[in-house]
């Protein structure tokens, strides 16, 4: 690297570098942990898994210079995350019943019943106070709010990834892509500190967002 480089680092290769030692902190944290082993318990933590993958998939795919590949993973991540929760605070048994059966085509159809991302975050926010988080209802509602269109576009082939594809992929961008998906994980690793049980873990993983607060987004900083 030249002298000039050190002095002017690539900026998304920064953000790459505090996304994946972000990742790194989650990953210690959460090794080793034991959750909970209910039926609700291991499908909410299925789905947790599922959204942490899509995460790690989005954060390779900007390091190979894939932008707009990378962005239609970040629906991918929202509604496995707010499925999650879902599971864990408004699910009925009958629908946890239906996630954990093994896979048929009978029980692909019966799945298919589940209530979308929208109905999904209406029904936790209904159970706000009563063991739900506000604050939990209150960034799947913001991110939805914010992020949705977009994230529609891209993974249905409309204008978003047309005028990307064709005018460039603007590095500003990319860095909000990286930091939306960072806030998607950290909101994963609080949900997954949950089904621990454990304060001993629980209280770290509150300290995530001052630590990263450069690589999240803004509805996540302190």
């Amino acid at each position: 690297m030249t002298e000039k480089d050190q002095n002017h680092p690539d900026p998304l290769e920064q953000m790459l570098l505090r996304s994946d030692a972000l990742h790194e902190r989650l990953n210690e944290l959460l090794d080793e942990s034991t959750f909970d082993g209910s039926a609700r318990g291991e499908a909410a933590l299925g789905m947790c898994v599922v959204a942490m993958e899509h995460g790690t998939a989005l954060r390779a795919l900007m390091a190979l210079g894939l932008p707009t590949s990378a962005v239609s993973l970040m629906r991918l991540q929202f509604e496995a995350l707010t499925r999650s929760m879902w599971l864990i605070y408004a699910a009925s048994d009958a629908a946890i019943e239906k996630l954990s059966a093994p896979l048929t085509l009978e029980t692909e159809q019966a799945a298919k019943n589940l209530p979308s991302a929208k109905e999904m975050i209406d029904q936790i926010g209904k159970r706000v106070g009563q063991g739900v988080p506000a604050a939990a209802h209150q960034m799947l509602t913001q991110f939805k709010d914010v992020s949705w269109n977009a994230m529609n576009s891209f993974v249905h082939g409309g204008i978003h990834p047309l005028r990307r594809s064709a005018d460039g992929f603007p590095v500003h961008l990319a860095l909000q892509v990286l930091r939306n998906s960072n806030g998607l994980s950290t909101m994963t690793g609080m949900t997954m500190a949950i089904l621990t049980g454990d304060e001993a873990i629980a209280k770290p993983m509150s300290k995530i967002q001052p630590a990263f607060a450069d690589c999240l987004p803004d509805l996540l900083k302190p």
